[in-house]
């Protein structure tokens, strides 16, 4: 389906341009090297706008990997932490906090504050 950006408040080059980051993010994190000819293809974009737009999605989403020009290829990095294993690392102590804020609050109500 095509969709006019005039339906859309201006708002489908953003749309797009965010679902090709997570998109191309996410494969990235899942395979270990990538055809850029074939990521373009599923990006809708030439290979040479690929390329360009594989170096940027690196830097933002903080990357490791290399891009093999020659052989048309994006390599990803070393292992690293696994997404799950970063996401329990992040909330390892949340229900502490959140334990320590229902203290705060019920003192706070005992006291009539």
């Amino acid at each position: 389906a095509v969709v006019s950006t005039q339906s859309t408040g201006g708002c489908l080059d953003d749309f797009t341009e965010n679902a090709r980051l997570i998109i191309s993010e996410i494969f990235c994190r899942i395979h270990q090297r990538i055809e850029i000819d074939m990521l373009a293809d599923k990006l809708n974009m030439a290979p040479a706008e690929a390329e360009k737009w594989v170096v940027n999605m690196i830097r933002l989403a903080h990357l490791d990997a290399k891009i093999d020009s020659k052989n048309g290829y994006v390599v990803m990095g070393g292992t690293s932490t696994p997404i799950y294993q970063k996401l329990i690392d992040k909330t390892k102590d949340l229900h502490l906090k959140a334990n320590s804020c229902c203290q705060k609050v019920d003192k706070k109500l005992a006291l009539g504050i």
